[in-house]
């Protein structure tokens, strides 16, 4: 039956075209949930910014000693007041070509890049119509100006201490942004479905399994890269996408579960490579819903979850709980404010507290109509399968001793994306974040967020939890900003949200014949135009 398997997986690891098939300087990578949208800005998965960073460039980067290094700009100059930056652009860089056949040649390229692109992604960035999910993190930005052909101006709202952090933005073809029509939303554009780029890999084609294809840019001012294509797999399943890389068709996989590190380790043709992915996991609790507007209810709701014996239990103890909305690594988590304990005596009193008790004796809590307490919780069927399903199953068997009938509705990664993210039209759901800014978390949390396809999902709306953000984006004092977020991280804690959960160690595997691989936490494939693969002695068309 294994063999079986590990066959039928490595047919499926070339479903594209048999032109793809004679490309022998190719690597694959496994990535779990399927992407809509192809573009930097409009999705919500990690997945699409690890595929961003092959497609597309920012103007600058941050440097292995975390000084900022060159990107599409080769030198900048800062104003004295932090609230100006003139970038110097490459006068050598251009558009990946509309082209989209698998063979490269160096005579393939598109327009010339210029600050016109820049001037225009700015733009694209600072108008709220953009439907960008965190359209929140570029509120500091005021414009961009032109000052000739490769030179910009970008002007933000107030002084900065560091500017260059708020400006790490990938760059879009303005061509592309003025295609977008009037009223359109960008994630339903074109442009969203076939991106173009600057990077080291233009996008050539997607297919309804969900792999999508790129091929290299010969002409990549970084260097050009040494693989050829890469194919990016979609997978429903982490220990699906850990069995196809153990049978050799995956090179890589950006993720592996810890339930199968021991079987990874244990094969000595694959190499395991720890990377802090600066991320958390959680239940989000939908505030919107009447069940769940009063704060004891929520309170109740996290304690009576024992999130140590779940940790230990899925997880074998690789990773660290957690008490509130910053990744434990970044230096706005409040140390001080512990995770919460299991206490089901305790969340059984806040359930009273509410008006929620047992009035009949059948073990379910009731409200004063005597009405049962039930909640549903949504949960996307995708990455951690079986993982995912003991663990709300755990979930449910906690709250069922706490007197609450939780029924759950699977639905596939698409279709909970819609339901959660867009209609809101949820009690709960488990979902997990991953910071390229540890201290971001106005979109998460700032009411301005809780529209359609915002990132405030929970529909969070408290004055007090807005006012806090709004100071410590307005503030370029940084003890002042540390002393904020730990306050605002004590705040979000009490009024919970979520039920935080915790963080796990993250970990690449990679086939031995993939050498060269360095990876950042959230710049998965930063330095990828160094990673070459070889060939296998017989194994055939991989």
């Amino acid at each position: 039956m294994s063999i079986i398997f590990g066959l039928s997986i490595a047919i499926t690891a070339f479903a594209f075209s048999g032109q793809l098939l004679a490309a022998e300087n190719r690597m694959v990578y496994g990535e779990t949930g399927r992407l809509e949208t192809y573009d930097p800005y409009t999705a919500h998965e990690a997945t699409a910014q690890r595929m961003s960073d092959l497609i597309f460039d920012g103007l600058v980067d941050i440097g292995r000693s975390g000084d900022y290094v060159a990107g599409l700009a080769i030198s900048w100059e800062v104003s004295k007041t932090g609230s100006e930056v003139i970038f110097h652009l490459r006068n050598n860089v251009t558009w990946h070509p509309t082209a989209t056949s698998v063979k490269a040649s160096a005579k393939d390229v598109g327009p010339a890049f210029q600050a016109s692109d820049v001037v225009a992604t700015v733009k694209f960035l600072t108008q709220a119509r953009s439907g960008i999910p965190n359209f929140e993190r570029f509120s500091g930005i005021a414009s961009a100006e032109e000052i000739d052909p490769f030179t910009v101006k970008i002007s933000l709202r107030r002084a900065v201490v560091d500017p260059l952090r708020m400006l790490m933005f990938k760059i879009l073809p303005a061509s592309s942004l003025a295609a977008v029509k009037a009223g359109t939303l960008f994630r339903d554009s074109a442009f969203a479905q076939h991106p173009i780029g600057t990077g080291p890999y233009q996008f050539i084609k997607s297919n309804k399994q969900g792999e999508v294809l790129l091929r290299v840019n010969p002409g990549y001012f970084g260097g050009t890269p040494k693989i050829e294509t890469i194919v990016m797999k979609s997978y429903a399943d982490q220990s699906v996408m850990a069995q196809s890389l153990m049978f050799s068709a995956l090179d890589l996989v950006t993720y592996v579960s810890p339930r199968d590190l021991g079987e990874i380790m244990a094969d000595k043709r694959l190499l395991l490579l720890p990377y802090d992915a600066l991320s958390y996991s959680f239940v989000a609790l939908n505030n919107s819903r009447p069940a769940l507007a009063d704060r004891r209810v929520r309170q109740a709701l996290s304690l009576a979850v024992n999130r140590k014996e779940m940790l230990e239990a899925f997880f074998q103890g690789r990773g660290r709980l957690i008490s509130g909305p910053f990744p434990p690594t970044s230096w706005a988590y409040n140390l001080d404010v512990p995770s919460v304990t299991y206490d089901l005596a305790r969340a059984k009193q806040l359930f009273e507290a509410a008006g929620l008790t047992d009035k009949n004796g059948d073990g379910i809590l009731e409200d004063a109509k005597g009405v049962p307490f039930q909640l549903t919780m949504v949960v996307p069927v995708s990455g951690e399968g079986e993982t995912l399903k003991k663990i709300v199953l755990g979930l449910q068997s906690y709250f069922a001793k706490a007197g609450i009938k939780l029924d759950l509705q699977f639905l596939d990664w698409v279709a909970w994306k819609k339901k959660v993210l867009f209609e809101h039209d949820y009690d709960m759901t488990l979902a997990s974040w991953s910071f390229d800014d540890a201290s971001n978390i106005m979109s998460l949390f700032h009411s301005s967020s809780a529209g359609p396809w915002g990132n405030n999902f929970v529909q969070l709306k408290n004055k007090g939890v807005d006012a806090l953000l709004t100071e410590a984006d307005a503030t370029n004092d940084f003890e002042k900003k540390r002393a904020i977020y730990r306050k605002l991280h004590a705040v979000i804690a009490d009024e919970t949200p979520y039920i935080f959960l915790w963080t796990l160690t993250h970990h690449a595997a990679f086939q031995e014949n993939l050498s060269g691989v360095r990876i950042e936490p959230y710049s998965f494939f930063k330095h990828v135009a160094g990673w070459s693969i070889q060939k296998r002695v017989g194994s055939g068309a991989l």
